[in-house]
């Protein structure tokens, strides 16, 4: 499988050699370096406000970065960032979801979470229902519409946000029974190249055994799955989404994957299960790019658009295109 050529000489512009064990620190600093880059000669792109929250977690403070379109917003967008559980912070992810506001006009609650291997799991599952039921319970304090929600992640972030919306579901189920108010819903789910199965049996795949993605060896995700999942929890449905037994009743969902990644198989995998269990799903698939596209769409033209094509095809599938 061929990679878009100007993908190809980005990567070959910069090596990665990955060594075991991992260094986490200083893999977090090489990700902070390149921050400015990625953002493109022209910098972040501009927005109409970007305001800071701090809420209360089960582990501590949880700081939010709340980004607002020009005009009245389309929807309210609870965004998680990938890393392995391991990398990535709000700033990580600042000029994505940036265009992720602009593309959608829509608010986005950027999130972040605490960070393996010193927090294992579940800390960022934790964290991570905690900001989600937060955003829902003060969305219109937010200035959103709390009927038009909906949650998107990348990587290990699409690992968080199955997990949540399964955590939702059966909240609100206990709040029917119990006569209690449930928490507004969930519209939609943008499920971007997610690790929903920690589970060794998960990388007897195809697409684990190709090993085709030079921007995410197999050994690399060996190495993030054993700093966040370091007591042998893999068969936890909240370290696993793909484990657990019942997927009915969550979002539908818009599952993007891609041709050479490891991860692609379980993509498609989540997808289908949840079409057996009666969610409205689609699947994208993109052949030419590589783990992380939509991270050096202002680097490589064919992400561009491919970020493009997703924002512009869940705003179709969530139904959320034109604005109140």
């Amino acid at each position: 499988m061929s990679l878009d050529p100007d993908l190809q000489r980005l990567l070959q512009a910069m090596p990665t050699e990955f060594t075991v064990p991992v260094d986490w620190v200083a893999a977090r600093a090489a990700a902070k370096a390149v921050e400015p880059m990625l953002a493109g000669p022209r910098g972040p792109a501009p927005v109409h406000a970007v305001r800071s929250r701090r809420i209360d977690g089960a582990g501590g403070p949880l700081e939010l970065r709340v980004y607002y379109p020009a005009g009245a917003p389309a929807m309210t967008v609870i965004h998680f960032h990938g890393g392995g559980w391991t990398l990535g912070d709000l700033d990580t992810c600042d000029h994505t979801v940036r265009k992720m506001c602009n593309g959608l006009d829509a608010i986005v609650v950027s999130c972040t979470y605490r960070k393996a291997p010193e927090h294992p799991f579940p800390a960022a599952f934790d964290d991570a229902l905690a900001q989600t039921r937060w955003v829902l319970a003060h969305v219109a304090e937010l200035g959103g519409d709390p009927q038009r929600v909906v949650i998107a992640g990348d990587s290990a972030g699409g690992n968080l946000i199955t997990a949540v919306t399964i955590a939702l579901r059966d909240q609100g189920r206990r709040d029917m029974a119990a006569l209690s108010q449930p928490l507004p819903s969930l519209r939609a789910q943008l499920v971007m190249y997610p690790g929903v199965d920690v589970r060794p049996s998960a990388r007897q795949t195809a697409s684990f055994y190709d090993d085709l993605d030079p921007s995410l060896p197999v050994a690399a995700i060996a190495e993030c799955i054993a700093a966040y999942v370091q007591n042998g929890e893999v068969d936890d449905w909240r370290a696993s989404p793909l484990a657990a037994d019942d997927l009915s009743l969550l979002p539908p969902a818009l599952v993007v994957v891609l041709t050479v990644d490891p991860l692609r198989d379980q993509g498609v995998a989540y997808a289908a299960r949840l079409r057996q269990a009666g969610v409205p799903c689609e699947l994208l698939e993109f052949p030419h790019l590589t783990h992380g596209f939509m991270h050096i769409a202002e680097l490589v033209p064919a992400a561009a658009r491919a970020f493009d094509q997703v924002l512009e095809r869940f705003e179709q599938f969530a139904g959320l295109g034109a604005r109140p």
